[in-house]
């Protein structure tokens, strides 16, 4: 458990920013929407050259609307758009012989403006990431655990009236070949709540802490303190809210009464909301609790975040022991959500970001046009919708090439993947374009790998129910 505290002391990717735009024309009557043509070329690090079919992603903040191109053997692609401001992204995975490389890219506030001339081309960096393996007897989580499954939004209550939204739980997976230890492991989302509401970290469509060394952890955080470690292709379950059979009122809902679940309870922190933090079941080991943090000058009771677009991601603290409890609780570690910047309730905990083993940011499935990332692109370089209250999960897709490549998978892979979802842009994160059902396949012995480019985008899609419920 948690140390005595005096006061309130209780793979790295760098991504640079590029840009691309998309648009459209059309006539009405007589009148045609002028457009812009715009070449982009993708600058890449020494030493490696630009590739084709390289596929890009724009979202128009205004409509919400997404497009797509690819660049051509020499890294450039042209598009043609309307005056408008965009958000773009973009990945590309490579791999040789001892090692996977990722090259990721995210621009915000790109503004197009009648004033645009089209003569001359963008040419922005984007930087390459080595998504290598820790070496061997290093229990490092990084580069070994992915966030396999996200279910935040709840279901329908049977006698339908309303939605059920306190049985949220994530799935952390050890994606790699070697060991991975989870002590001290931190889970935690950032500020704020919902990706469409105002954001005080965000200003002109730039994350404040962007270009900084640091990420935000709002209000509090679970540490792990259990001492393990996750073998290659296993798995750990936290509930975050109540960790009790919730099927036996809800059918809809998850089972987290198991006694190989972990859980967020800890009511000597103060979480004693009812609703939020009531007692697990017995079945839980009370060893599997995890201590919770609520940072200097937060208020409430309650563990909250969002249940229809949440950012979430969990942290491994560089830190001795000894120190962690130091580190979260030290008010000079803190920024706040706020106009001004000054001390509130919104206190949020800064984290240097190479700390960050894994991330999802989520946004609302019908608010996508008016929603702003939190995670910064060498944790998340994309985000994955969610359409809340219906039982849907989010659920990590599956490299189709590495885990066919297994060879002890071969008879027990599961095809013909049909629990993907059609309630969002079609297309977009609906189904696992791998085709492989993952958990149908782990239960016939096969040992699945996860695809994990660190762009939600790619790597999510929106499952139609929690696989607890399988």
């Amino acid at each position: 458990m948690k140390q005595t505290r005096t006061g309130w002391l209780k793979p790295s990717i760098a991504a640079v920013i590029f840009s691309l735009f998309f648009a459209y024309s059309c006539d009405k009557e007589d009148e045609v929407i002028k457009t812009y043509q715009v070449k982009v070329g993708l600058t890449y690090p020494e030493g490696y050259d630009p590739a084709a079919d390289i596929k890009v992603r724009l979202r128009n903040t205004l409509n919400g609307d997404i497009g797509e191109a690819s660049t051509n053997a020499s890294g450039e692609a042209v598009f043609t758009v309307v005056a408008g401001t965009y958000e773009a992204t973009a990945s590309e995975e490579r791999q040789d012989d001892y090692q996977k490389y990722v090259f990721n890219g995210l621009a915000g506030n790109i503004v197009v403006t009648d004033a645009w001339t089209g003569e001359n081309a963008v040419s922005l960096t984007l930087t390459l990431t080595i998504m290598s393996q820790p070496a061997d007897g290093d229990l490092s989580p990084k580069g070994r655990l992915v966030i396999k499954e996200l279910y935040v939004g709840g279901c329908q209550k049977d006698d339908g009236s309303g939605s059920h939204q306190r049985d949220p739980y994530i799935v952390l997976y050890n994606n790699s070949g070697q060991d991975a230890s989870i002590k001290n492991l931190t889970l935690g989302s950032s500020y704020q709540w919902n990706a469409h509401a105002t954001s005080y970290f965000t200003v002109n469509g730039e994350l404040i802490y962007a270009n900084e060394d640091w990420i935000q952890v709002a209000m509090g955080a679970w540490r792990i303190t259990k001492d393990t470690v996750i073998a290659p292709g296993e798995q750990i379950v936290i509930a975050m809210n109540l960790a009790v059979d919730h099927t036996q009122t809800y059918s809809k809902s998850v089972n987290l009464a198991n006694p190989k679940y972990y859980v967020a309870y800890d009511p000597e922190e103060g979480y004693t909301h009812a609703s939020y933090h009531a007692a697990p079941s017995e079945l839980i080991p009370t060893s599997q609790y995890l201590d919770g943090y609520r940072f200097p000058n937060a208020t409430g009771n309650a563990w909250t975040f969002s249940v229809n677009s949440p950012a979430f991601f969990f942290f491994m603290p560089e830190l001795e022991d000894a120190e962690i409890n130091t580190y979260y609780y030290n008010v000079d570690n803190l920024v706040y959500h706020s106009a001004t910047g000054a001390v509130g309730t919104q206190a949020a905990l800064k984290i240097p970001r190479s700390w960050v083993v894994d991330g999802i940011e989520v946004f609302q499935s019908d608010r996508i046009a008016d929603s702003q990332k939190r995670l910064t692109p060498d944790i998340d370089a994309g985000f994955i919708p969610l359409k809340n209250a219906e039982g849907h999960t989010l659920y990590r897709n599956v490299d189709k090439a590495a885990t066919e490549a297994i060879l002890g998978n071969a008879g027990k892979i599961v095809y013909n993947y049909d629990l993907g979802t059609n309630t969002q842009y079609p297309d977009f994160g609906t189904t696992d374009p791998s085709g492989i059902d993952a958990e149908a396949s782990i239960k016939k012995g096969a040992r699945i790998i996860y695809k994990d480019t660190n762009n939600a985008t790619n790597d999510f899609h929106q499952r139609q129910h929690a696989s607890l419920r399988d």
